[in-house]
């Protein structure tokens, strides 16, 4: 039995006594005493044991197959009651026990305790009385034992687990969704509104969009009409330069509505299914003003430009590809202003004729945007001043002092016209040099010393020069020095300096020559010169060669300098340069060639040597090329890629010289050495002249 523990609530002594009873039968010990024999009954004989259990209770332990446990009514004869205030009388039967006469006479107990018959010494029952009161009993005891155990083991398994009760709407809703009932009732939902017409749209339209393209038209000119609101399915788009607007609606029937200034708002219904939704075409607008034509071209070029704006009355309109556009437009006023604009141009300030026919009062020209920079001694003196690529809005950057002089004043701008390096004497006695950045006109000087300077070039945003020290001695090393400014982080490299030995009297001393930028590195040659006694056996002059940083330097060539005679050198292509060499001690000149990063001998003779090569520049991109070649004492100018190969003539028998790249499609050339002007790399219509920028010192 279980033990009764602090939960179990108090036994009754009825239920006490009852509990022991049961415990007492289903005991294996001999029973301690029964009921007195009869005397007409002779003595019962043992019974032979028995070797297994003819019934199994549920949670009591087994007893002898002898034993049997039945009712009053079964055992009328061989029965003892055993009786409880609460419960029907148990009969407790000797069964199946060998017997030579039966019991005949049943002891009655007495109402308060039970009477146990006498039972021989040392005799064991083979089965405990029976009946179904006692099974019931047991049955009830065995079951209340095992709630109460399953009833711990349940309290202690939830002490260890919480518990988690659905008190939030956001419990009770994830509960009501993980419901196969409630998924079952929207499918059937959908089903239902996806069948009905009415309602197919309507909920696809949530998911489901298409493109869309209307195309709107003017409906007396049949020209498109640009920069009309479209209203289509909550969005509101702008026709292009073709009338054509472009988006995204939901599936369904919606309310299509066009509208622009000085023409009929229309409002139409339009259709869109699950295919493709078809353009929608010549949705024709009426105009209430007159339709005036405009055209916009390139100022340089002369050519259409497209998708240029006209702004005029609150109203706008795009040109095609043709450079036209048309304009609905009140006939209140004969004229009103405007304003043409394009991304990469400047902005016009126009006035526009109201009239339906094409004049040329209404074509209009865009500048490219951008500045030109240039010396100019208009006031007197020498003023570094910038403007448009058209001449406009001209602008003094750096005023002169009055000490400029036209030998030592330069101008030489970046390939892409970001930097500007200005060589001048404004206040020292020597040149100075000064970098002007264009997107600020900040003037920086950088260079400021007693010296003779050579501007060298750019290559990128690294401008390079060679200056020579006016006060240092040929036999000091240093006096002549190559350098380079990065403008991007203005720092100040230097790349080479010259070496030198001896005094006065005795020395020797390098020289630097034949700068060139090629393939990204400044190619140059190093010389040496000696007065006196001193032995140049031991000294080479060289091709040398040296990235803009200082980086990288190396000698491509060398030759020993006491039979050297000189280093001579020509840019004969864009990326490739001659050598020309000259040994005294054989009297025999050779040629070389410096070309992917290399120098090799090459066999050519004097005459193409000495040939009359072309000035090339270098495009901002570094892959286009622009020279000029003299033809009948006129240039003609020529585009090529890097190397000058695939050239297109872009002018012949012309006044112009090239002097530079705007850019990768126009080129800059002057006239007379003092007129400025711009034209497209691809070359002017017929009838069409270079575009004057300005004049210049």
């Amino acid at each position: 039995m279980h033990n009764k523990g602090t939960d179990e609530p108090e036994k009754s002594a009825k239920q006490q006594e009852l509990e022991h009873k049961v415990d007492s039968m289903m005991s294996v010990k001999p029973v301690a005493a029964l009921p007195p024999k009869p005397k007409s009954v002779e003595p019962i004989s043992k019974p032979k044991p028995e070797t297994q259990d003819s019934r199994e209770f549920k949670t009591a332990p087994k007893l002898p197959s002898a034993a049997k446990i039945t009712t009053e009514a079964e055992a009328p004869n061989k029965a003892y009651k055993l009786k409880t205030p609460d419960k029907p009388p148990i009969v407790i039967a000797l069964a199946d026990t060998p017997t030579t006469e039966a019991i005949t006479e049943p002891v009655t107990p007495t109402d308060t305790k039970p009477v146990t018959p006498a039972v021989p010494e040392a005799t064991i029952p083979d089965d405990p009385l029976q009946d179904g009161a006692t099974d019931k009993a047991v049955d009830e005891i065995v079951a209340r034992e095992g709630d109460t155990l399953l009833a711990l083991d349940d309290a202690k398994a939830a002490s260890k687990q919480p518990v988690k009760t659905a008190t939030g709407w956001k419990d009770k809703l994830a509960a009501v969704f993980k419901s196969k009932r409630t998924w079952a009732i929207i499918v059937a939902l959908i089903i239902i509104l996806a069948a009905v017409p009415t309602t197919r749209y309507k909920l696809a339209g949530l998911v489901i969009k298409k493109s869309v393209t209307i195309v709107v038209v003017d409906s007396k000119t049949n020209s498109p009409v640009s920069s009309a609101d479209i209203k289509l399915g909550g969005k509101t788009v702008k026709t292009d330069a073709y009338g054509k607007a472009r988006l995204k609606a939901s599936v369904g029937r919606h309310n299509l509505v066009a509208s622009k200034h000085y023409y009929k708002t229309l409002t139409t219904s339009y259709f869109v299914g699950f295919k493709a939704a078809p353009s929608l075409t010549n949705l024709r607008l009426e105009a209430t003003g007159r339709l005036v034509p405009i055209l916009v071209v390139n100022k340089v070029t002369g050519k259409p430009l497209s998708g240029a704006v006209i702004s005029v009355l609150g109203t706008t309109a795009k040109t095609n590809t043709q450079g036209e556009a048309i304009v609905a437009l009140p006939t209140t006023t004969a004229t009103n202003s405007a304003e043409v604009s394009h991304i990469g141009y400047n902005k016009a300030k126009v006035t526009v004729q109201i009239t339906d026919k094409f004049v040329k009062a209404n074509s209009f020209e865009l500048t490219p945007t951008g500045h030109i920079y240039f010396l100019s001694n208009a006031s007197g003196k020498i003023d570094l001043v910038k403007s448009d690529l058209d001449g406009a809005n001209r602008k003094t950057v750096l005023a002169g002092t009055g000490r400029e002089d036209a030998s030592t004043t330069k101008l030489m701008p970046s390939r892409d016209w970001r930097y500007v390096t200005l060589q001048s004497r404004r206040d020292t006695a020597s040149p100075s040099l000064y970098l002007i950045d264009a997107n600020t006109d900040k003037v920086t000087q950088f260079e400021n010393s007693d010296s003779d300077i050579e501007l060298i070039g750019w290559y990128g945003h690294a401008f390079m020069y060679d200056l020579s020290r006016r006060n240092t001695p040929f036999w000091q090393a240093g006096r002549e020095t190559i350098k380079s400014y990065d403008a991007d982080n203005l720092q100040l490299n230097q790349l080479d300096q010259n070496l030198a030995e001896g005094d006065a009297a005795n020395n020797a001393h390098q020289e630097f020559y034949n700068f060139y930028i090629v393939n990204g590195a400044l190619m140059y040659d190093t010389q040496w010169y000696s007065s006196g006694t001193i032995d140049m056996t031991s000294k080479n002059d060289t091709i040398r060669g040296v990235q803009p940083s200082g980086q990288s330097k190396k000698d491509y060539q060398s030759f020993t300098s006491s039979t050297n005679d000189y280093i001579q050198a020509k840019l004969y292509s864009p990326q490739a340069i001659y050598y020309s060499t000259h040994n005294n001690s054989d009297d025999k000149t050779t040629y070389y060639e410096y070309a992917n990063q290399s120098v090799k001998t090459v066999s050519i003779d004097g005459g193409t040597f000495a040939a009359d090569y072309p000035t090339f520049l270098i495009s901002p991109s570094g892959s286009k090329t622009f020279w000029a070649e003299l033809r009948d004492g006129k240039n003609s100018l020529f585009i090529g890629d890097d190397e000058a190969k695939g050239k297109k003539q872009i002018a012949s028998l012309s006044d112009y010289t090239p002097y530079g790249w705007f850019g990768d499609n126009y080129v800059l050339v002057s006239k007379g050495k003092s007129e400025l002007y711009i034209m497209p790399t691809g070359g002017l219509p017929a009838g069409r002249s270079p575009l004057k920028i300005t004049d210049y010192y």
